[in-house]
């Protein structure tokens, strides 16, 4: 008995070879913004975890430095951290010290003040963090933070930083925005449990306008910020916001109606509007009291700064951009 042979095995068809190409690619197209979304929203939750853990941090720090976060200005009365070299002593209270602070002690580590989401390569973990003898420090022996942890980028020049930040301030250690410890919104910077209160954020870009008619500034500072990329769309904030509770909660808008704010007078309709975290806005009025005062006001107003100088009796701020 013959046994016929084998035919040969059938292949695809240019035509069947173009369908399971169409196929691929629009299951690709399906899939990869779904799996972008699913990165997003990792990274989110990672940076929530962490704000929070820092938030935790400062209220542990508070419980036993009467109810109130690091002020560097009156941890270093001895001057052996940094000599503010005739100065006031505020100018020790910027956003570098404050964070070394804590991290110096033990609350938290270098590797949670950068965001997941990180978009500005030239803020970084800083590696080289001196836990004891920092070398930048008065007295190595003495120092109460290592004064080489950089708020931001450039900050080779900033005062209040002692012998300088470490490599020369070429790079920055810190992506959240937090309450400056200066005048009124000083009451903030305390562990009060208040839900309300917020206190670090992922940093926001610059606004003009008033309250319920906000707009994004002109420019690196505002529309064409880094900080709009971090977890915002092309012209719009989104950002993770800490509060002195130790809640975190992301919100999509920097003015939530979360977090009402009444003014004296009617505003664009309404004298209460959700109040805008990256703005210092007069109590009267809702006008921007512009970035750089720091002391008026009870909203919330969270930035990264550098240069803290007095002026006609009160502390100003340099505030970080870009």
């Amino acid at each position: 008995m013959r046994k016929g042979r084998a035919s040969p095995g059938r292949g695809f068809t240019l035509i069947e070879l173009l369908v399971v190409i169409s196929i691929i690619g629009l299951l690709i197209s399906i899939l990869l913004p779904s799996l972008g979304k699913a990165r997003t929203a990792a990274r989110e939750l990672k940076d929530g975890v962490n704000l929070r853990s820092i938030q935790q941090g400062m209220v542990i720090w508070a419980g036993t430095h009467d109810d109130t976060y690091p002020i560097p200005s009156l941890l270093d009365r001895a001057n052996s951290t940094i000599d503010p070299m005739g100065q006031p002593a505020t100018v020790k209270d910027n956003s570098g010290n404050i964070f070394s602070v804590l991290i110096f002690n033990g609350y938290f580590g270098p590797e949670l003040t950068v965001s997941s989401a990180e978009v500005n390569p030239r803020i970084v973990r800083d590696t080289k963090y001196e836990y004891k003898f920092p070398s930048l420090a008065v007295s190595e022996e003495a120092a109460l933070w290592d004064p080489g942890f950089s708020g931001y980028p450039g900050e080779a020049n900033t005062t209040g930083i002692g012998g300088g930040r470490r490599d020369a301030g070429a790079v920055g250690n810190l992506s959240f925005a937090h309450t400056a410890p200066f005048g009124q919104h000083a009451g903030t910077w305390k562990s009060t449990y208040d839900s309300r209160q917020a206190t670090l954020a992922n940093r926001g870009p610059s606004y003009d306008g008033t309250p319920g008619l906000w707009r994004l500034r002109a420019g690196v500072s505002g529309a064409e910020s880094n900080r709009l990329k971090i977890f915002g769309g092309k012209n719009s904030w989104g950002g993770n916001v800490a509060f002195n509770d130790t809640h975190v909660q992301f919100f999509n808008t920097p003015d939530s109606d979360q977090l009402p704010m009444t003014y004296r007078y009617t505003i664009n309709g309404s004298r209460t509007w959700g109040d805008n975290v990256f703005v210092n806005e007069d109590e009267n009025t809702g006008q921007p009291l512009g970035e750089q005062f720091a002391e008026p006001g009870s909203n919330a107003y969270l930035t990264i700064y550098g240069d803290v100088f007095n002026a006609g009796g009160q502390n100003l701020i340099n505030p970080f951009v870009d």
